[in-house]
């Protein structure tokens, strides 16, 4: 008997060997050769999306699963992103597409970068729970959805980042801090705070835990997210300061 759509989602989401089927893609890395780990809250779906694919334009699975550069392009998160990467490798900003076009981060086979959710349904907005949501989980509502993906996912990703050891884990989204946090079994924490045109920015960082991790703002925007080329600058600067595993043979000391 065939599976319904809510239980091949469960069953593909609490299967460790599918792992990295539930994540955007990229390079896992080793502890030999690691790489940087970008994680958000869950897969973006904008309205746009669900119009182009209703209309039967949208992005096909084959495209999605090879996950181009090109396509990521596109996505407003996916730029910051890459203005980040960029800058935190002390590439000017302005030149993140032809960064991008070179090292081509989370893209199929690429090297260096990894990137996943958290909560592996896609969905337009935070707060959204609808019937498809209900269809793809099988959960009536988004709180006992994410219950479960902390019982049933989280162990799963931590263990991913135990073996795979990435030399930075990036969590996007401070609201969801408690979560970034438990999947890289981080205890104690710092918060730096910086202001760019009068509006607050702060980020969050640990070197306590199974890796380094830093949990930004969403890079979506918001007047207290990273939503300048200046904002990144500073944030991907003290980044690249304060973390020791991002220095190539250098000695370093977090301050």
């Amino acid at each position: 008997m065939s599976l319904s759509e809510s239980e091949s989602f469960r069953a593909k989401i609490q299967d460790r060997n599918q792992f990295v089927t539930t994540c955007d893609g990229g390079d896992l890395g080793v502890p030999e050769s690691p790489s940087i780990w970008l994680f958000g809250i869950e897969p973006g779906w904008s309205l746009s999306d669900e119009v182009a694919e209703a209309k039967g334009l949208g992005v096909s699975e084959g495209i999605l699963k090879d996950y181009s550069v090109e396509l990521q392009l596109a996505w407003p998160f996916n730029r910051n992103a890459f203005k980040l990467l960029a800058a935190i490798e002390e590439i000017p900003i302005s030149e993140y597409r032809k960064f991008a076009k070179e090292k081509r981060p989370f893209e199929r086979d690429s090297k260096g970068y990894f990137k996943g959710n958290l909560y592996p349904a896609a969905l337009n907005k935070l707060t959204t729970w609808h019937e498809d949501a209900t269809y793809l989980t099988g959960f009536n509502n988004k709180e006992d959805y994410q219950n479960w993906v902390k019982e049933r996912r989280f162990p799963i990703v931590e263990s991913w980042i135990d073996v795979s050891r990435p030399k930075l884990f990036i969590g996007t989204g401070l609201g969801h801090l408690e979560d970034f946090m438990k999947v890289t079994k981080t205890k104690d924490f710092k918060t730096h705070s910086f202001s760019v045109k009068g509006q607050s920015k702060r980020l969050i960082w640990s070197t306590d835990g199974i890796v380094p991790i830093v949990v930004l703002p969403h890079l979506s925007g918001g007047k207290n997210g990273l939503n300048s080329h200046e904002s990144i600058r500073i944030a991907a600067e003290f980044i690249r300061n304060n973390f020791p595993s991002l220095k190539r043979g250098k000695d370093s000391v977090p301050c």
